[in-house]
C-alpha cells in the first residue's frame, strides 16, 4: 500500500493521545477523589485498570493503523493474535469493573459520590473503548467521511480492529500464520 500522508499525520497524534491517557484518565478521576475527600474504592480501581487496559488495546491499534497507512510491509508485527487473544479478557474486565462499580453504589451509600461517579465514568469509557476496538468505530466526529457516512444513515462500520482480526482469523484457517 502506499503511504497516505493525511492519515499519517492524524494517525500520528491520535495513538499519542490514546497512549498518553492510559496514564491521565485514571490520574485526573485519582485527584478528583482526593481533592473529594474520597478514597480509592475496588470499583474505582477495577474501572481504572479496565479503562487503562482498553486504552492500551487502543493503542496497539492505533499503532498498526499507523504503520498500515505508511505502507509497512508487515504492519501488525504480530501483534494481531496477542490483541484478538485479550478481547476474551477485556470484556471480562469490562464486567468486572460494572459489578465493582454497582457494588460500590450499593455497599457505600449516598456519599460520597467522587468514588462512584469516578468509576461510573470509567468504567462506561473502558466499554465504549472495547465496543469501538473490538466490534464497530463509535468514534465518528473527528473525521467528515466518517461523520458523512454515519449521518447518511448506512450506520457504523466494522472497527480497524474487528477487521485486521477477521483477516488474521481467516488466513489462519486457510494455513497461514
Amino acid at each position: 500500500m502506499k503511504p497516505n500522508p493525511t492519515l499519517i499525520r492524524r494517525l500520528e497524534g491520535y495513538w499519542k493521545l490514546e497512549a498518553g491517557n492510559v496514564v491521565v484518565i485514571p490520574g485526573v478521576a485519582a485527584y478528583v477523589i482526593h481533592e473529594a475527600g474520597g478514597v480509592i474504592t475496588p470499583g474505582v480501581a477495577i474501572s481504572m485498570l479496565a479503562a487503562s487496559s482498553l486504552l492500551v488495546i487502543g493503542t496497539l491499534s492505533l499503532r498498526i493503523m499507523l504503520r498500515r497507512a505508511r505502507g509497512e510491509a508487515d504492519p501488525t508485527r504480530g501483534r494481531i493474535p496477542l490483541l484478538a487473544a485479550l478481547q476474551w479478557p477485556a470484556l471480562l474486565l469490562c464486567a468486572a469493573a460494572a459489578v465493582a462499580t454497582i457494588v460500590d453504589w450499593i455497599a457505600r451509600g449516598p456519599y460520597p459520590l467522587a468514588e462512584r461517579l469516578a468509576a461510573s465514568v470509567l468504567t462506561l469509557l473502558a466499554i465504549l473503548e472495547y465496543v469501538n476496538y473490538y466490534h464497530v468505530q463509535l468514534q465518528h466526529f473527528d473525521h467528515a467521511p466518517d461523520w458523512k457516512r454515519l449521518s447518511s444513515g448506512r450506520g457504523f462500520r466494522p472497527s480497524h480492529l474487528a477487521r485486521e482480526i477477521d483477516r488474521w482469523k481467516r488466513a489462519k484457517s486457510r494455513g497461514g500464520e
